[in-house]
């Protein structure tokens, strides 16, 4: 905000967008009120420019011409006053494609649910940071065990789902899902959507998280076309509840893969409609992978909003099978990222990652495989068994 006269806030429904960021603001306009969406849609131009000190615009989705007003009032005031608008709403605005006039204009940030350093009060470093830092970090031990671990996964990021458990808990996602598919996707597609075949979408999207993803089995698994398949793919990452992480390429390493990962944001969310609690989790072993791979997923991607340097999120898999679940790139520097349900891990669980490094030389800045025992300990060079929670516990 001290730098740019128009932030976007984007991300799921539900995490928090709106609570966090009328703090920042002198005037709010949440166009889900009708009475407010009413007024502005008389006369954007005038109630954008009559509005003082620094303006929230929530909910943008209601009345999309608001983001032209703000775009002229921008183009207005020619950059010389920062911090003017905030604008947040729970899509990724791709439908408007064609006529988006924020290019250029608005400084766009994803907000997701919360990190774990986040529930435990404590975000004082960004793991991404940490792993990209130039001295090698040394990590602590971890008083977590599985069980926690899989808790925490099944517990969810949104904060009003956090402190639920149980059949609340239940209800919460259920009325989450509902509104998305019936209300909100259909608020923001561009075609008519049938409720029931995005569902079926959205739950085989859920079971392959952590996977690549398959759109011809994607389709086959809703029992619609392929191109239906796709779009609905689309709209259900426009609605921020899915992410899709690309593969990494490199000159020097042929016969890759060309699929992404399909990721759900919420790993809670992914539970619940999986029907799944920590102990069918821990039951699992499949399963529990996808989620544990997920779980990390959705952490980094959060934290790549407020790393120092600007990184991408990628994973890595060739045709003669090596791969590496996460990549994270930062000016051409890599950092690999396994990651593992069990409570023992060896060299063999590393071997992505070693074969990774050899081939990327001095490239390669730092690996880790995270697991759920405790101690930290060096596996080869640059390459580290982890805890999981040393991605929201800081070094020592």
């Amino acid at each position: 905000m001290p730098s740019f006269p128009a932030v976007m806030v984007v991300g799921p429904r539900g995490t928090g967008k709106s609570t966090s960021l009328s703090q920042f603001a002198d005037t709010t306009l949440d166009l889900s009120v009708p009475s407010v969406r009413a007024a502005v849609g008389e006369d954007p131009d005038g109630v954008i420019g009559s509005s003082e000190g620094a303006v929230f615009v929530d909910e943008w989705q209601e009345l999309p011409e608001i983001l032209g007003a703000i775009k002229r009032a921008v183009d207005r005031i020619d950059g010389r006053q920062a911090g003017r608008f905030i604008i947040t709403g729970s899509v990724r605005a791709r439908h408007q494609a064609a006529t988006w006039p924020g290019t250029g204009r608005f400084i766009r940030a994803r907000m997701y649910g919360l990190t774990q350093a986040e529930l435990e009060r404590d975000s004082r470093s960004n793991p991404i940071d940490t792993f990209f830092a130039d001295a090698a970090p040394t990590f602590r031990h971890s008083d977590l065990s599985r069980s926690d671990y899989l808790d925490r996964i099944a517990a969810g990021r949104f904060p009003a789902v956090v402190e639920l458990a149980g059949r609340n808990r239940s209800r919460w996602y259920s009325a989450y899902i509902e509104q998305l598919i019936d209300r909100d996707a259909r608020q923001v597609s561009e075609r008519v959507t049938r409720p029931a075949k995005l569902r079926a979408v959205f739950s085989s999207c859920v079971a392959r998280t952590g996977q690549e993803l398959n759109r011809q089995a994607t389709a086959r698994d809703a029992d619609v076309d392929f191109r239906t398949a796709e779009y609905y793919i689309g709209l259900l990452e426009d609605l921020s509840v899915i992410i899709q992480v690309p593969i990494w390429h490199s000159k020097r390493l042929k016969r890759l893969t060309q699929a992404p990962k399909v990721h759900v944001v919420d790993p809670g969310m992914a539970c619940h409609v999986l029907n799944a609690d920590a102990a069918v989790l821990g039951k699992d072993a499949a399963l529990v992978g996808q989620l544990f791979e997920t779980f990390v997923a959705a952490e980094l991607a959060t934290h790549i909003e407020t790393a120092a340097e600007q990184t991408s999120l990628f994973h890595f898999r060739d045709r003669d099978g090596h791969e590496v679940d996460i990549v994270l790139e930062q000016r051409g520097r890599i950092v690999g990222l396994e990651v593992k349900s069990s409570t023992a891990v060896d060299r063999a669980d590393a071997r992505g990652l070693i074969w990774l490094r050899d081939k990327l030389g001095e490239d390669f800045h730092y690996g880790a495989v995270l697991y759920s025992g405790a101690l930290p300990f060096e596996i080869d060079d640059r390459i580290w068994a982890l805890p999981l929670s040393s991605l929201w516990r800081p070094p020592t």
